[in-house]
């Protein structure tokens, strides 16, 4: 997860925020068209976990650290933050649950090529990356993060993810020149620059390709990212899973937004 971003949502807000989105969100049978349905079906079901426990014990690695990192927020003009590796695993990395729904997504629509904005300590990529016959492209602006996000690539045996270094408005001018069938977007938490990526990417994809955004509800400004992808006449249809979204550009599919419980 990266840590560029817009003011987030105090504690109880977001435990508010998300008491409202259990009551309102539906579950499968309230999912109307055959593709998303199946979907529903068979990548949110609880009981279809993937485990990965080679990756959680580098996640516990991590957590245990005692590595301080110069870290660069291009988010606030590159603003170069202390930062501690234990508090960047325990805060920002994506949970084992969401961590195992996306290895889950690549499984299921038999992904090739992805694509990671944010790849910070590389526990998520890892996931992402857990079939070797995917190819994994990720970027981080920050070099320190990537130098152990390799370290665990390497110590988990990946050889399918390649590595971009630098801010995202320099390297995604290089990565849309090729083609992916999962874009994972987190981020730089803005709603301009999360716009900007979902426009710049679009030349990167595919009527098949499924863009995923982390954190939607994190702060206002991703409510109001998330709204705009919503009405957005190039997306075709949305589910909003509270901390991930997912976002479908398949023009056979009808304009519709489903906000599901997982």
């Amino acid at each position: 997860m990266s840590l560029s971003s817009s003011t987030p949502y105090s504690a109880p807000r977001m435990v508010l925020k998300y008491v409202k989105y259990r009551l309102k969100a539906g579950n499968k049978h309230s999912v109307h068209p055959p593709t998303l349905f199946k979907f529903a079906e068979q990548v949110l079901r609880k009981a279809s976990r993937i485990k990965y426990r080679f990756a959680e014990s580098e996640r516990r690695r991590l957590k245990d650290s005692k590595q301080i990192l110069d870290f660069v927020d291009f988010g606030k003009s590159g603003v170069i933050l202390k930062k501690a590796v234990s508090n960047i695993a325990k805060r920002s990395l994506k949970s084992p649950k969401y961590a195992e729904l996306l290895c889950k997504i690549v499984a299921y629509t038999e992904a090739k090529h992805v694509l990671e904005l944010g790849t910070s300590l590389g526990i998520t990529t890892a996931y992402l990356a857990r079939n070797n016959e995917t190819k994994v492209t990720t970027l981080e602006g920050d070099p320190s993060v990537v130098k152990i996000a390799k370290s665990v690539w390497n110590q988990l045996g990946h050889t399918n993810i390649k590595s971009i270094v630098g801010p995202f408005e320099k390297t995604l001018d290089e990565v849309i020149k090729e083609q992916y069938d999962i874009i994972y977007i987190d981020g730089n938490h803005r709603l301009d620059p999360t716009l900007r990526y979902f426009d710049q990417l679009l030349q990167a994809s595919h009527s098949k390709t499924l863009f995923i955004f982390d954190d939607i509800h994190y702060s206002e400004e991703m409510e109001k990212a998330w709204k705009c992808l919503q009405a957005d006449d190039r997306v075709s249809s949305t589910i909003d899973l509270f901390f991930i979204g997912i976002v479908y550009i398949d023009p056979s599919l009808s304009k519709q937004n489903f906000m599901l419980r997982f």
